[in-house]
């Protein structure tokens, strides 16, 4: 049974002085190129970048973020809310050329460990990636920024009528950041209507869409605290911040996330090209002259396509020259079981079938990374920053659903829900009770 609560968030009091409380926000930390760094930290010296990222270089970056999180409470540019709330979003956004829109809310959701079947991971994580978000929290004593997870809201949409009536009055604050993104938010106080809401909630499975490394990272720090103290069931660390959307809300968008290959030797590169040729038909795909913008990186999702049967797709850029397709056949013609989504998985056939042969071991994280654009991807080939990209699909919500509801896990950073929720709206304070 899945236990949401309000609880006192903390947030910027400066955004109520007169300026955007966009200027104070990021995306998360495994979000933020070197690009948008830069843009933040020039928006406001208060921007929370410097803490969800923190300098990305130098041995006292934790020291930094302690500091600098300290005096941004005694200084009270953060206060905390007095009364225990849910903060009801609903963020605006352009995708496709078209204006969307998402709504959903932001509460405590009680840790549980994966296999009482009561919250559901999908993907597989990267060690140290989890150690320094364990790292950030113990120099904060805070959840910098939520993790989106879904839910199936009832056939009436109760969690649905809640939030929309919420969201009917005039919001608490408003948000305005790059690229068209905008948020607004309010607060829920009520403790009838907060009630309702936990009641509604506890029946429902929460599968994380995004956050499985601030997830682990969130066990890993209650763990040792457990290993010190005993702790109290109605303590913070027991919770979670979560911005929780329904998996039917029209908002809801998934995108391809991209892999690029950096630091490979050139004897990786030809046996990785050399399995590429032997699993699948390889293809050249004529986008004409990249100097005179005859193409865009968008085209390259667009000629991978979108996923509409069991044939995997994928693109592959800056190996030998251009832009190939590479085609593989169906998991039914190569005698996987045809009713296994995860099997059936464009990311666990590129890692089991292509990459994994290729770089084992710790090679893998030494040389694989990650890009949720395929701009960046485009970007840093041409730039010489990576030797490889590789243009993924998006995974369809119905296989999303069948993965997590059988408890399988993909690879890392399979799935590119958009947008990502930004840090800094609502920080969770993990001191004390909620």
């Amino acid at each position: 049974m899945a236990e949401v609560r309000p609880f006192r968030g903390i947030r910027y009091a400066a955004a109520s002085l007169g300026r955007d409380l966009g200027d104070y926000l990021s995306p998360p930390f495994d979000s933020i190129t070197p690009a948008v760094e830069r843009e933040l930290l020039g928006r406001s010296e208060h921007n929370i970048v410097r803490l969800e990222l923190a300098p990305r270089e130098g041995a006292d970056r934790y020291g930094y973020v302690a500091e600098t999180q300290a005096r941004w409470e005694a200084e009270k540019v953060l206060m905390r809310d007095e009364e225990p709330s849910v903060y009801v979003t609903e963020e605006s956004f352009e995708y496709g050329g078209v204006r969307q829109t998402r709504r959903g809310f932001i509460a405590a959701v009680r840790l549980e460990e994966y296999d009482r079947g009561i919250i559901f991971p999908h993907e597989q994580t990267r060690g140290p990636w989890v150690d320094d978000r364990v790292r950030m929290m113990e120099v904060t004593s805070s959840a910098l920024s939520p993790l989106l997870v879904v839910f199936q809201d009832d056939i009436r949409h109760s969690v649905g009528g809640i939030i929309r009536a919420v969201a009917g009055g005039p919001p608490l604050e408003t948000a305005t950041m790059a690229g068209g993104y905008s948020l607004r938010m309010w607060q829920l106080t009520d403790p009838g209507t907060l009630g309702v809401l936990s009641d509604l909630m506890r029946d429902s499975a929460i599968f994380i869409a995004d956050g499985h490394h601030r997830y682990e990272a969130a066990m890993r720090y209650r763990s040792a605290i457990r290993a010190r103290r005993e702790i109290e069931s109605d303590e913070a660390v027991n919770y979670r911040m979560m911005h929780i959307v329904s998996i039917d809300e029209p908002g809801l968008i998934t995108r391809g996330y991209h892999r690029v290959i950096q630091g490979a030797t050139q004897g990786e590169l030809d046996v990785l090209m050399g399995r590429i040729e032997e699993m699948a038909t390889v293809e050249s795909v004529s986008l004409g002259d990249r100097g005179a913008m005859a193409w865009r990186p968008g085209d390259l999702s667009n000629a991978v396509g979108t996923r509409d049967d069991g044939e995997f797709v994928f693109g592959i850029y800056g190996m030998s020259g251009g832009f190939k397709i590479a085609r593989m056949s169906s998991v039914d013609a190569v005698g996987l079981t045809g009713g296994d989504a995860l099997e059936r998985s464009d990311y666990r056939r590129l890692h089991s079938e292509i990459l994994d042969p290729v770089f084992e071991g710790d090679r893998m994280d030494e040389v694989v990374d990650f890009e949720y654009e395929v701009e960046r991807v485009v970007s840093r080939v041409d730039a010489g920053e990576a030797q490889v990209g590789i243009v993924m699909r998006s995974i369809p919500m119905r296989e999303f659903v069948d993965i997590v509801t059988r408890g399988d896990r993909l690879p890392p950073k399979a799935t590119n829900f958009y947008p990502k929720p930004p840090a800094g709206a609502v920080i969770q304070s993990l001191d004390g009770e909620l």
